[in-house]
């Protein structure tokens, strides 16, 4: 091959830094620029700015740039620790390297392989394009020619993918006109995981570690046999002059925070799912850690070029695995240790094709700690240093070689306060075992698939087939971890859950280790709602494993949760001092259906006369953690509660679903009674749906209610109720209904800033001693998600609902609504603006004529069973009797529930005979499933007309009762 002494080989692929490469061609030298797209600007290393000063010591995450890099805070640097003290940074001892400060390149020159028998070089050995190699027959290797490496710091060897496995390289190097010893370079098993978005998008080649032979003049390699197997055999030769570097203050080592971030880069990286090989709890990614972390030399510190591709992010750290780099001992000074750090990261991106560097951190002689791959101090960013274990475990290199000579003191001090920072920040005991299952590798010890007993802090020769980190490096192992586990303070040691899925009626345990002793709080919020449902306190002494919190799986309102998923937390201090501990929180699925034993059932009561009360809520699960499932039932008390007298006979509630899973129906009935099949509203995951309803108090002053599918949390305010004694209040029918307010044309959009006071009574045929009215409320063309609340005048404002918006379409409720001193309403919204429309369709007060009788839900029509859908414009007659209206009921309370619309349209019933209302009773969208509480007029024969408007749609009625008059007294 041709003498690389000259500024470029002759057959070399030269990468990285947009260098100048000279190919020979027809015997004419061309220069071209190289570098695939990552162009660098003088006085840079990979196209990343060296800061002439000392090196940033990141302190906290700083905005991210264009390029991946992170801009940071930094603090003051100070010298290295004194025993072994380097030289000043910027004085070398030696002369200065020829090549331009900040030229990081990669030349690839293939290898020529000889054949068996080959015994001799070519001929024109130094004139071929290749590295020419000869066969060594008596030593079973393969030996290349001498190659001229004087402008060069570091190589390693590469082949392409699916090649030998555990193909043995070595090298020797002359300095100073005298030849060294042969060194095998290690085999590098190490390729991004499977699955993860490196592996997908990098063009990874296998070989060896790189190693550093700054210095030498020339270098010979050998191969054992089995290069004759490895396909496109490569040697990349690396430059990296060293450049001005200095170490963090002690002052910056004290102050780090416990959330210290080193976030470069951090935006190249994605978050993997819970897909992760490991067993165990999954934790958040981003979380404090309670040991103090290092001084740390930022990847601008020591020159870093940017991340060439997107990398991923686990959810979690399991184990720390520890390295050495193999390179020699005898760097100088820091600035000689970043320029190796700058060698592997070009190796690893130009010749093996990784996005950035694999380590996640290097640790030098001196105990300087340098950020390796992006992103690594705030997150579990998957390197590429263990395959098969890369992803949920921190990499941490020792620069140098330690097979025979032991890590320096601050080394392994260094790598202990990595370690435990990082797990801490993760639960880990650094002298523990964490479950964990491997992806497999091409030189590990372990097939994919295999889960074994992982140590959390574990050397690289344990995962593969590999002497890293060298013998006396690995002896120190036992050491680090002692040291690791003597800086995590208090804290939960490998937490998880006894279950994570929790049958319905029972609880869980929290179980693992605890360090010294732990003054802990237990709290469980609905991922849902986001509510605290359940709070408990406690302490847990020291433990090596078992439950360390019990809990019975009750709210603090004393209920067992229901159907849905929650997130259990736990925080704490250290017992004695008040020192925090790290929170650990993790996730888990209630399952299963509530059907408490039935109450009595009791006769319903007949013509009853309405009360009205100051709306109040009766119930909302979000605060009660108990959610309804599928197929599930509550039995809720409605009399003798919220100014309702203990022997009401009915009562006017609305009743709302939210935070719905899928797609779902409520059912609401006297209690005691068997459950009809009718429905009061409907819903889905996509809204908050509420629904009016009339119902019958059954046995124990309760009504039930039922959810069909998934989980669903219930709301049930109330706003009066109907008794059979003389206080009850009569209802007058408004035959066309009447419209009291549209904003769009009369005050404009309601706003959080300010109620609305609508004048009712007195007012359109309803007389001013009205007390309460049947009212409709849509929330028109909200811009976001709300509700409107309407409510008595010059009252405070209730914690009730009235309509909940639908963002981007119209939704309507009717209610009974009771009236203010002066006969209004006040309308208030919560949350984004909205029109309203308000309708009244009847009235109660002492002149009313007709009086309630409740029944069990039951159906009157169902158009998917018979008559088909209504067409656009259409109009259908409904008998109610086939749904127990007797004769002489001059009104009905109805749900309405439209069903596989074909167009956003509205829907309305009137008394037959009559023209149709301006007003609508329902507004709907397409394919949704909506219902509303109806009361209108009935004819002589018990009959109501149903209207739709567009499209078509199928039509549901269900009757709740009925009105009718008193007999005489």
């Amino acid at each position: 091959m041709r003498a690389a002494g000259a500024s470029a080989g002759h057959g070399r692929r030269r990468t990285g830094g947009g260098a100048l490469t000279a190919l020979a061609v027809g015997g004419t030298a061309l220069a071209l620029v190289l570098g695939g797209g990552l162009p660098a600007s003088a006085g840079t290393v990979g196209g990343g700015a060296v800061p002439a000063g000392p090196a940033p010591v990141v302190e906290a995450a700083g905005p991210v740039t264009p390029s991946g890099s992170t801009a940071a805070t930094v603090a003051s640097p100070t010298p290295v620790p004194p025993s072994d003290q380097p030289p000043p940074t910027g004085s070398p001892t030696t002369e200065s390297p020829t090549t331009e400060p900040g030229d990081v390149t990669v030349d690839e020159v293939a290898v020529a392989v000889a054949g068996a028998g080959q015994t001799a070089l070519p001929a024109d050995a130094a004139s071929d394009a290749d590295i020419a190699t000869r066969d060594d027959a008596a030593q079973r290797r393969i030996v290349s020619e001498v190659v001229d490496v004087e402008e060069y710091h570091a190589l390693g060897v590469t082949w392409a993918p699916d090649g030998p496995a555990g193909l043995e390289v070595s090298v020797r190097t002359e300095t100073d006109g005298q030849w060294g010893e042969w060194v095998e370079l290690e085999t590098d098993d190490a390729a991004p995981d499977a699955g993860t978005s490196e592996a997908a998008a990098a063009q990874t080649r296998a070989g060896t570690g790189s190693v550093w032979i700054g210095g030498a003049t020339r270098a010979q390699l050998a191969f054992d046999t089995e290069a004759r197997q490895a396909q496109d055999l490569r040697v990349a030769l690396v430059t990296s002059p060293p450049e001005p570097v200095s170490t963090p203050s002690t002052a910056s080592r004290a102050s780090s925070t416990s959330g210290a971030s080193l976030g470069s880069g951090a935006s190249g990286a994605r978050v993997l799912g819970t897909s992760v090989p490991a067993s165990g709890a999954v934790t958040t990614a981003a979380v404090a850690a309670a040991a103090t972390a290092p001084g740390i030399i930022s990847r601008a510190g020591w020159g870093a070029a940017p991340q060439r591709c997107e990398f991923d992010v686990a959810p979690t750290l399991l184990a720390a695995v520890v390295h050495h780099t193999a390179g020699p001992n005898s760097y100088r000074d820091v600035s000689e240790a970043a320029a190796q750090i700058r060698a592997d990261q070009a190796y690893h991106q130009n010749s093996r094709g990784w996005c950035d560097i694999g380590y996640n951190y290097l640790v030098d002689k001196w105990g300087n700690v340098y950020e390796g791959r992006a992103g690594s101090g705030d997150r579990p960013v998957i390197g590429v240093h263990a395959g098969g274990f890369n992803t949920s475990t921190v990499g941490i290199s020792m620069l140098g070689d330690y097979s025979s000579s032991t890590p320096p003191a601050a080394t392994q001090e260094s790598v202990a306060r990595l370690i435990a920072w990082r797990m801490a920040a993760y639960h880990r005991d650094p002298t523990s075992t964490v479950g964990y299952t491997t992806l497999g590798g091409e030189n590990s010890r372990y097939g994919a698939g295999t889960t074994l007993a992982l140590p959390v802090v574990v050397s690289h020769r344990d995962l593969a087939y590999t002497a890293c980190p060298g013998q006396a490096g690995y002896a120190t192992l036992g050491a680090i971890r002692q040291r690791s586990r003597d800086l995590l303070g208090a804290g939960l040691v490998n937490p998880a859950l006894s279950r994570s899925t929790v049958p319905y009626g029972s609880g869980l345990s929290v179980v693992g280790g605890v360090v010294s002793t732990v003054d802990w709080t237990l709290t469980v919020n609905d991922e849902r709602s986001g509510a605290t449902v359940a709070r408990r306190i406690g302490s847990t002494g020291p433990s090596g494993g078992g439950a360390i919190i019990t809990w019975d799986g009750r709210s603090d309102a004393g209920q067992y949760l229901g159907a849905g998923r929650y997130r259990l937390t736990v925080t704490g201090t250290q017992g004695g001092t008040g020192a925090t501990v790290v929170p650990w929180s993790s996730t888990f699925t209630v399952e299963g259906s509530q059907d408490p034993a039935p109450v009595p059932e009791v006769p319903l009561g007949s013509r009853l006369g309405f009360v009205p009360v100051a709306p109040a809520r009766l119930v909302d699960t979000r605060l009660t953690g108990a959610s309804l499932g599928p197929h599930s039932r509550m039995d809720l008390t409605v009399a003798g509660v919220a100014g309702v007298p203990a022997d009401a006979r009915a009562v006017a509630i609305n009743v709302t679903a939210v935070h719905s899973q899928t797609v779902t129906h409520l059912r609401v009935w006297p209690a005691g009674s068997a459950m009809p099949d009718t429905s009061t509203l409907n819903t889905d995951e996509r809204r908050t749906s509420a629904s009016g309803t009339f119902v019958g108090v059954g046995g124990d002053g309760k009504v039930s209610i039922y959810n069909h599918s998934g989980s669903t949390h219930v709301i049930v305010d109330i706003t009066g109720y109907f008794t059979d004694g003389a206080s009850g209040a009569g209802y007058v029918p408004l035959d066309a209904g009447v419209r009291l307010l549209d904003s769009r044309s009369d005050g404009g959009r309601l706003t959080s800033a300010a109620t609305r006071r609508v004048q009712v009574a007195g007012r359109e045929g309803i007389p001013s001693d009205a007390s309460a009215v049947v009212m409709n409320l849509t929330s028109v063309g909200p811009s976001g998600v709300g509700n409107v609340v309407a409510y008595p005048s010059g009252g405070a404002r209730p914690t009730v609902s009235s309509v909940n918006h639908y963002v981007g379409d119209n939704v309507s409720n009717r209610q009974v609504i009771p009236l203010g001193a002066d006969g209004a309403v006040d309308l208030a919204l919560q949350g984004a603006a909205a029109d309203v429309v308000v309708d009244v369709v009847g009235w109660f007060g002492p002149g009313g004529t007709t009086y309630y009788t409740p029944q069990v839900p039951a159906r009157a029509v169902d158009s998917r069973g018979e008559g088909g859908p209504l067409g656009a414009g259409a109009v259908r007659t409904v008998d109610l009797r086939r749904a127990g209206v007797p004769d002489g009921a001059r009104a009905v309370a109805a749900v309405l529930t439209a069903t596989q619309q074909t167009e956003m349209t509205f829907l309305t019933a009137w008394r037959p005979g009559l023209p149709r209302p301006l007003a609508s009773d329902l507004n709907t969208g397409n394919g949704r499933d909506q219902a509303n509480l109806v009361v209108p007029a009935v004819s002589a024969d018990e009959s109501i007309q149903v209207y739709n408007d567009r499209g078509t749609t199928q039509v549901i009625v269900d009757v709740q009762g009925w009105f009718e008059p008193r007999p005489p007294r």
